[in-house]
């Protein structure tokens, strides 16, 4: 059950806006504020530990915005698809790939590589309903229709093997052709692809600050925040979130607050059955510039059945200079050979959880919770074991790249949902405290058109997306997402650490 926004909510626009977050949600959401001119006599604050300090009126043509490498929207690559199950996700999807090809291919942002959407024994019902959307959509826009779509149906795992470059006869170095690792059937589309993430983020911050010169009305504010800041509320009215304290006991305060604090969120507020964060896997493997040429063609590969996928590499940009997590290796000299590129593999499955202890302020007291929230933890060895199968799903044994060893891994933080709608509506129990997070794991690509929506929802138009994306009841039970999840549920990434602690211990007593 949704629940509509309050009814009070004021209908002129806020004198004072604060963002908290710099992530897509956050920085969308800020670009659509600045560019609006509804929103003209607005003063806008953004506050992030990632950002540059930046005082209301003031411009600074030398302002350096690194965005942080801890949250989910930077990386050296997301994949940008128009390939939903759910058809309103895939025409918004559309929509904003349109922009993608307009407003960041020639940043050398957007990559047109093509997508492999497969599957194993599960996941097939997504990938017939996602091809089914990309080749008849819903919204039969001139727009849509225009727009080129190339896709062709995988229906072996040899299809599968010929649209990644192998040969039919490719054994992998671990079970059958059919192993549920490369997948048994699905389709590719030619007119999806990956875009740079850290790059789009640095224009769409650009288009922040471009709006600033002209208007003088936005503050950047490079601090943390410890918790929301309440006003007493009476017998008669509903509490109100008035602002933030921040890590150094300062608080910011205005008209409306929006938290689009991603993984983080329910660290500020009771989201229990709601939200969760969820701990992603991914790696990447060295690349020679030979190596990158041959693998530039191939598509991304995305397997729903066990949640890997691989995004290859950019022969125009090297993919370490792309990333800030990958700076420091940006070329390596190893056994002979000069690495120079990267393949990114990693995981979109349900994901680990991280159960913490914690304590929320509400109104009247805190609250002690434990939700699931980001950690600092290393990859669990189940973890990359199970990426390196899955890359010996895709390079024969004999290859080099089935077995040499990864340059880098880290844990990606998704802002999961039960269903895997994002949750961007007002709080129905706080006045002028208004939610933005929830990405589950796929709101990057609507980057381009995500911030408009936002907007219509927060002036209670939203239409389809106002409901799709309302408060909804406390959910009780497994959580599965929207279908394109792959993996178990509910595994603790404390136990997985556990876990490849034991085999480690095992394997050295047997030397």
């Amino acid at each position: 059950m949704s629940h509509p926004p309050p009814s009070d909510t004021p209908r002129q626009p806020p004198s004072a806006i604060l963002i908290v977050g710099a992530g897509v949600f956050g920085l969308s959401t800020a670009a659509a504020i600045l560019s609006s001119s509804l929103y003209a006599q607005t003063q806008l604050t953004i506050v992030d530990p990632a950002l540059p300090n930046l005082e209301q009126g003031k411009t600074d043509e030398n302002l350096q915005y690194s965005p942080s490498a801890h949250t989910a929207s930077i990386d050296s690559s997301r994949i940008i698809r128009p390939d939903y199950a759910n058809p309103a996700y895939s025409d918004l999807a559309a929509e904003a790939q349109k922009a993608w090809r307009s407003r960041y291919a020639g940043e050398n942002v957007y990559h047109e590589s093509g997508l492999a959407v497969v599957a194993g024994s599960k996941g097939s019902e997504y990938v017939e309903a996602a091809c089914r959307n990309v080749q008849n959509p819903r919204r039969k826009t001139k727009d849509r229709l225009e727009e080129p779509t190339h896709v062709e149906r995988l229906d072996s795992p040899q299809d599968i093997r010929a649209i990644l470059g192998l040969p039919p006869d490719h054994s992998l170095g671990l079970g059958q052709p059919e192993s549920e690792h490369l997948g048994r059937t699905g389709y590719i589309n030619r007119s999806s692809g990956w875009a740079n993430a850290e790059g789009a983020m640095r224009i769409e911050m650009r288009r922040i600050l471009e709006h600033c010169r002209d208007t003088a009305r936005l503050t950047l504010r490079r601090a943390k925040v410890d918790r929301l800041l309440f006003s007493r509320a009476d017998s008669e009215s509903k509490p109100s979130v008035t602002g933030v304290y921040l890590t150094d006991s300062s608080c910011l305060e205005a008209d409306l607050i929006i938290l689009a604090t991603g993984a983080w969120t329910p660290s500020l507020l009771d989201l229990t059955g709601r939200v969760q964060s969820t701990a992603q896997c991914l790696a990447y493997l060295p690349l020679t510039t030979s190596e990158a040429d041959s693998l530039s063609a191939m598509p991304v590969l995305l397997n729903l059945s066990t949640g890997c996928f691989v995004i290859p590499p950019a022969l125009n940009t090297a993919s370490p200079s792309a990333s800030p997590i990958l700076r420091s290796s940006t070329a390596t000299y190893d056994e002979g050979a000069y690495y120079t590129h990267h393949l990114k593999v990693a995981g979109h499955c349900h994901g680990y959880l991280s159960p913490r202890p914690i304590t929320v302020a509400t109104p009247s007291s805190k609250i002690r919770l434990c939700p699931s929230l980001p950690s600092s933890s290393p990859v669990p060895p189940p973890a990359l074991e199970g990426l390196r199968e899955f890359l010996c799903s895709i390079f024969p044994s004999s290859s080099p790249l089935s077995s040499r060893l990864f340059s880098f891994s880290r844990l990606c933080h998704y802002t999961d949902t039960p269903t895997g709608d994002f949750l961007i509506t007002y709080h129905p129990e706080y006045e002028n405290l208004f939610l933005c997070t929830g990405g589950s794991g796929h709101g990057f690509k609507f980057l381009p058109v995500l911030g408009r929506e936002v907007l219509k929802i927060l002036e209670r138009r939203g239409g389809e997306w106002q409901r799709l994306w309302s408060w909804k009841d406390q959910h009780v039970g497994e959580w599965k997402g929207d279908g394109s999840r792959g993996g178990e549920t509910g595994e603790l990434l404390e136990n997985a650490m556990k876990e490849g602690g034991e085999r480690e211990r095992e394997r050295r007593s047997k030397l």
